[in-house]
């Protein structure tokens, strides 16, 4: 079954969509990907039956249209807008608490190990938000980015109500910064659902939006 799912505090114009993957496959969590991004664009306004072939390992949007997909073996998340709301868009689902503190020491920067402390579910929910960047990023330049560090993904917290509850903004630095300066910095929204943390990042076109 799909079901629209509402993240907190992001922008009326996007519309998620979810369902569960019938079985751990890569074509299961394939075929679920393509079901949410599709019942995703419906509900912009965009009625199709497939999604557009692949020309890279992104997955193509209709013209007029921008999205994300992201899977896990709990859930398949799409999120997709009309080209008018936002021009770069990224989704991502972990387990909640799948990296742990020390290994997140690698792919985090200072301060935002400072943030994480101990906790293995907010190293997770800040990778999460550097992999929806990254897919944002990949979507505003309309290019797959390679060879991408993490750590040139840094994420300052704008407010925070715990896990469950966190708004980030997210800005490249070292390499990455002069790929993606015609998109800029992204917000960033956190959700914990379950055993799940579910982030959205996107380029709004008001930059006082930050």
């Amino acid at each position: 079954m799909i079901r629209a799912l509402c993240l907190p505090d992001c922008p009326p114009e996007f519309a998620c969509s979810t369902t569960v993957p019938r079985d751990r496959s890569p074509a299961a969590h394939h075929d679920a990907g393509r079901q949410v991004a599709l019942h995703a664009l419906a509900r912009v306004g965009c009625a199709l039956t497939e999604l557009p072939s692949r020309t890279a390992r992104r997955p193509r949007w209709p013209s007029g249209f921008v999205g994300s997909i992201a899977h896990d073996d709990a859930m398949a998340i799409a999120v997709a807008a009309r080209a008018e709301a936002t021009t770069a868009i990224g989704i991502d689902v972990e387990r909640h608490d799948a990296l742990s503190a020390v290994d997140a020491a690698v792919v985090l920067r200072d301060d935002e190990c400072e943030f994480v402390g101990s906790d293995p579910a907010l190293a997770t929910l800040l990778w999460s938000a550097k992999e929806s960047a990254y897919k944002a990023w990949c979507t505003g330049v309309d290019a797959d980015l390679d060879h991408v560090a993490p750590r040139d993904v840094h994420l300052s917290r704008v407010d925070s109500a715990g896990v469950d509850s966190v708004r980030m903004v997210a800005r490249a630095v070292g390499d990455l910064a002069a790929r993606v300066a015609t998109v800029g910095a992204l917000q960033v929204r956190a959700l914990r659902a379950g055993d799940l943390v579910i982030t959205l990042a996107w380029r709004p076109y008001d930059a006082t939006g930050y």
